[in-house]
């Protein structure tokens, strides 16, 4: 007989903002997204630690900021010399392994010693090169085909994947889910599976046909298009003319922005599969399941592209959805929760206690409707990327924005006057009293 405790399946993304989603009202259709919104806990205010891979994915594991993990930027960034720090800090694959929990991982990685056996991951199939060459495809030839849409002479950073739907690597994914959920379900010990997707991270290359299903002509301005950069962070046109996108028009994001909810879509049909043989095996009911982004993009929002040292929230918001039949009753919680909450929640969900001294809290409290003494404000980092060292801090509340740009100027916006981020107020003599307070919300 099973032992009573949960089986978890995790389902994580990549670079997913979190208006594109049907169930908040996003452009893209997104079936799967919205039924598990529709039995589960909708979190409208989740954000992610750091908006970018390796950092964000080490406190999801972890349940540390980064500046805490170590793991402070993108694997093998700084020439490694912060890569392996993560591994001094337990993650919950390994205390679910040891109370008896069997781990599967399929997907995205970007850690440290992937497929290790230290991770106490015990499936972990990493073979979609191998699973292409049994069909004669070539896993270089699709991967050359596909990298030059990042650095292409125009920057369109977006076209359809020379590989079909059915050869993708994020139905790759799903398909070794789905073989891990065939395996774990004859036994009664609890599992837990993580699929990790490749998607929608930039190269917007989705199969057919969903790098066709939306039309560009129909997408809608961002407002923060008109983004001028007065009193702005010098890095953010930097970063512009980093990833060659200073001269993209409107019409020119209009046609990657219908790519990225194509790829949306094609992520959400690879999620649909998984919760349907979830279902079909009779363990949906007995399951905690869970979606979320690693961090979100900025998409041509502030005219910018990608990720990293802006701290808008199109970059910084996550999609997160929890559902856990005859535990969370379905709902809207807007309180402020990070990636690294995931942590301590999967590992209480299990019956286990999360270690100590831990950032991140366990969402249990709000799933069971009781919220209180919840903080009311939530912190953001950045430490750099690739070549570049940095120290950005950004706190949050429901009003009020303030980002820590050490040589440069700091920013802070009022969010129920100026929502899209475009006034910059920290040089503002009128609002040195706020830009005091929030100063004073980081430092604590």
């Amino acid at each position: 007989m099973p032992d009573g405790r949960p089986n978890i399946v995790l389902l994580l993304s990549d670079q997913h903002r979190h208006d594109t989603v049907g169930y908040v009202g996003g452009a893209a259709c997104t079936p799967a997204l919205d039924a598990l919104a529709c039995a589960g806990m909708i979190f409208t205010d989740a954000y992610t630690v750091c908006p970018l891979c390796s950092p964000a994915r080490a406190s999801l594991l972890t349940g540390l900021y980064p500046h805490r993990h170590g793991m402070l930027s993108n694997l093998r960034n700084f020439n490694g010399v912060f890569d392996r720090q993560v591994l001094d800090h337990p993650a919950f694959p390994q205390l679910l392994s040891r109370s008896g929990y069997r781990v599967g991982y399929a997907g995205k990685w970007h850690l440290p010693l992937e497929g290790d056996e230290r991770w106490r991951i015990d499936r972990w199939p990493r073979g979609h090169r191998a699973w292409l060459a049994e069909k004669g495809i070539d896993y270089d030839m699709a991967r050359d085909e596909v990298q030059p849409l990042e650095w292409g002479a125009d920057a369109p950073f977006c076209g359809p994947s020379v590989l079909s739907a059915t050869d993708h690597h994020d139905a790759w994914v799903a398909d070794q889910a789905i073989t891990m959920l065939d395996g774990y379900a004859p036994d009664d010990a609890p599992f837990m599976i993580c699929a990790a997707f490749h998607g929608p991270h930039f190269p917007v290359a989705p199969p057919a046909p969903y790098h066709q299903m939306y039309d560009p002509a129909s997408v809608a301005m961002w407002p923060s298009f008109t983004e001028t950069f007065t009193d702005k962070p010098l890095v953010q046109q930097k970063e512009i003319l980093r990833w060659n996108s200073a001269h993209l028009t409107w019409p020119d994001w209009q046609r990657v922005i219908a790519a990225y909810r194509g790829y949306c879509s094609f992520i959400d049909a690879q999620v649909g599969r998984i919760l349907d043989r979830l279902g079909e095996l009779g363990l949906a009911g007995r399951t905690l399941v869970i979606y979320a982004s690693d961090h979100g993009d900025l998409l041509g929002s502030h005219r910018m592209f990608n990720k990293g040292f802006a701290m808008y929230d199109e970059n910084c918001r996550i999609p997160l959805v929890v559902r856990w039949p005859g535990v969370v009753e379905p709902g809207v919680c807007d309180r402020f929760v990070t990636i690294a909450d995931l942590m301590p929640t999967v590992l209480s969900a299990a019956g286990i206690e999360p270690p100590s001294g831990i950032d991140g809290r366990s969402l249990e409290p709000l799933l069971r409707g009781e919220p209180t003494g919840w903080p009311d404000d939530v912190l953001v980092e950045f430490n750099g990327y690739e070549s570049s060292l940095a120290s950005i801090r950004m706190v949050r509340t429901r009003k009020w924005k303030y980002v820590y740009n050490p040589l440069s100027i700091d920013e802070l916006y009022d969010l129920e006057t100026d929502p899209n981020e475009l006034v910059n107020l920290a040089n503002k003599v009128a609002f040195k009293h706020v830009l005091r307070r929030m100063k004073e919300r980081l430092l604590a």
